[in-house]
């Protein structure tokens, strides 16, 4: 199953991020660098399942 993360869907409307991923851990992989520019260093758990939970899947 592939994902499909837009960050203004997650609440962060400034950012036209897009971010593609075949799998959950590469979704998860990815996010966690895209939070750096967000000043998120250490997101926890909570955070990137809320962020995985509103990716689109296809």
């Amino acid at each position: 199953m592939a994902y499909d993360f837009h960050c203004r869907d997650a609440g962060a409307p400034s950012c036209g991020a897009r971010i593609t991923a075949d799998t959950e851990q590469e979704l998860r992989d990815k996010l966690t660098e895209h939070l750096r520019k967000h000043d998120v260093d250490q997101p926890n758990e909570t955070l990137l399942d809320h962020l995985v939970a509103s990716a689109e899947q296809r």
